[in-house]
């Protein structure tokens, strides 16, 4: 099991915060174990609230006044093989209580400001992909004009998305909802309680909300 985290910096004032029982520090040489942190630029920042656990994790960060955030777990479970990438002055905003399974990309770039938000008590399973921009352009054959601009990802509270979903810029999910898996999601879904799934995704059923335990757990509690 690879475990060792690494810190390299070049630029000016970046700030890599810890935050242990409420009381924060910068981090020290020894780095975080399991996270490996590359940041290239200026002004950037990365605030990470223990307790949180890492194995095989990279956040790479590309220019300036980027920032990535990601808040404490009542929990030993660990991030696993997790790709955070930031740049053009975006973020990545991780909220409390997250299980994020193996295998999850997340990339925030290619326009300022842009940026990926995950509300508290969400559920991302395996193979996950978050993009805020394509990596191409869509051009209007006529004036010339871009297409497919870059654009948030944002999820609410207690959102639980499924198994290689591939969640892309423009994408909104409001709180106790469900992303089907292998969805693919480019729009906003702004009614609470409901099931999406599909490619492209649509409401499939309304009126729900989820449990983490399994079947069996959820009836004998």
């Amino acid at each position: 099991m690879r475990n060792t985290g690494y810190v390299k910096v070049w630029g000016a004032n970046n700030q890599i915060i810890i935050v242990e029982d409420g009381i924060e520090r910068i981090l020290g040489p020894d780095g975080i174990p399991g996270l490996s942190i590359t940041i290239n630029g200026n002004n950037n920042l990365v605030r990470i609230e223990f307790p949180r656990y890492f194995e095989d994790c990279k956040l790479v960060i590309v220019g300036d006044n980027n920032y990535f955030s990601i808040l404490s777990m009542y929990s030993k479970t660990r991030i696993k093989r997790a790709f955070f990438y930031i740049s053009d002055a975006c973020s990545i905003e991780i909220g409390r209580n997250c299980y994020i399974n193996p295998s999850v990309s997340m990339m925030a770039k290619e326009k300022s400001g842009v940026k990926i938000v995950i509300g508290d008590d969400c559920v991302i399973a395996s193979e996950c992909t978050f993009r805020c921009g394509d990596g191409h352009t869509l051009i209007n054959e006529y004036n010339g004009n871009p297409l497919n601009e870059p654009d948030d990802i944002i999820l609410e509270d207690h959102v639980w998305v499924g198994v290689r979903c591939l969640l892309l810029k423009g994408t909104y999910i409001a709180e106790n909802s469900v992303v089907g898996a292998m969805a693919l999601v480019n729009k906003k879904f702004d009614i609470p309680n409901v099931l999406v799934a599909g490619v492209p995704a649509k409401i499939i059923k309304s009126g729900i909300n989820w449990d983490i335990a399994d079947y069996k757990t959820y009836m004998e509690e």
